[in-house]
């Protein structure tokens, strides 16, 4: 009876220091307070990080989101021309770029070479809204958007030539699909992510792209890839799709959701990642996928009602998800 008892006691003992850890793995960096949603985050390393969001809104932290500070941007600003920004990316402590949309219909670049301290305006040449954005140094980068938009720049921004479908200076068609999101592992070699389960791969920089077959017609929101093989793509209905041969097959994961949009995914190693969407949804992985548990979000209060758009996951021991009204969480394993 007291090896019972105590076996008892050691079980529930060991739950609750589980369920405890468990539960408090996702803590408030960032009240929401704000009138409109922040999209997307990038930290270059655990202190440093940019958020952004609508009506140009950026965010900034040093000391690893203890204080977030607003950043200006005057001229988006100007004349009630109101931008949302919907993705941000930082190659270093000092270079980074933002896209979006302009109130007014037009795509929106903006970029720093001073971390944040002065934000300009770039001109993208697009007339439609711009959802994601890549730089593999100071220098080259790409950015994607409606209608087939791919534009790509190899002066840090200064001059952006627009693509269509992986041809130079063509007209960007009404019926191509949306991109949303692009990331390249080298100079050569990057995808796009879209509509109807469109990935698109291009092994010369973005001068040609070639479909690659996904057994999903659901729209995909965003893509991370660790090396040129491995990388997985997130987005509507639940949807996870994974490959480990550069995209020549994608395979469909097994989320457990299947209402749930997922708008961010992150990958710290080819085994350990994050994949956030609706109803506060946070996702993670050690087996590459495997397997998919569901994060809970410990001391923050109403959490589960809101829209989780991005996380970035610096190393192992941190990573940081924006969400609705400008609320920021913090993951401490």
């Amino acid at each position: 009876m007291r090896k019972s008892l105590t076996l008892s006691i050691v079980i529930i003992a060991l739950i609750t220091s589980l369920s405890v850890s468990t539960f408090a793995k996702w803590d408030k960096s960032r009240d929401g307070d704000l009138d409109g949603y922040i999209r997307s985050v990038c930290f270059i390393n655990e202190n440093k990080g940019w958020a952004v969001g609508d009506n140009g809104t950026v965010l900034f932290t040093s000391n690893g989101g203890a204080k977030w500070d607003m950043m200006q941007i005057p001229e988006i600003k100007e004349s009630d021309l109101y931008a949302d920004l919907y993705d941000v990316h930082f190659v270093d402590e000092k270079n980074g770029w933002a896209c979006g949309d302009l109130f007014k219909g037009s795509g929106v670049i903006i970029s720093t070479k001073d971390g944040g301290k002065r934000w300009d305006r770039q001109s993208s040449g697009v007339a439609t809204a711009l959802y994601g954005i890549f730089f593999i140094d100071a220098k080259n980068g790409w950015a994607v958007g409606g209608n087939g938009t791919i534009l790509v720049t190899q002066t840090g921004g200064t001059k952006w030539t627009p693509l269509s479908q992986g041809r130079a200076n063509a007209n960007i068609g009404e019926g191509d699909p949306g991109f949303w999101d692009i990331q390249f592992v080298t100079f050569q070699k990057g995808w796009v992510v879209g509509e109807n389960g469109t990935i698109k791969m291009t092994a010369d920089g973005g001068k040609t792209w070639v479909a690659q077959k996904c057994d999903t017609d659901s729209n995909l929101s965003a893509v991370k890839f660790v090396n040129e093989n491995v990388g997985w793509a997130v987005g509507e209905g639940g949807t996870i799709v994974a490959t480990t041969d550069g995209g020549k097959t994608w395979t469909v994961q097994n989320s457990g959701l299947s209402e749930e949009w997922f708008y961010g995914v992150d990958f710290v190693s080819e085994q350990e990642g994050f994949v956030v969407g609706d109803y506060a949804t946070i996702l993670h992985t050690t087996d590459g996928g495997k397997t998919w548990k569901v994060e809970r979000t410990g001391k923050t209060k109403g959490v589960e009602k809101v829209t989780i758009y991005d996380i970035s996951a610096p190393n192992p021991n941190v990573a940081f998800a924006v969400a609705q009204w400008g609320l920021i969480l913090k993951y401490n394993p």
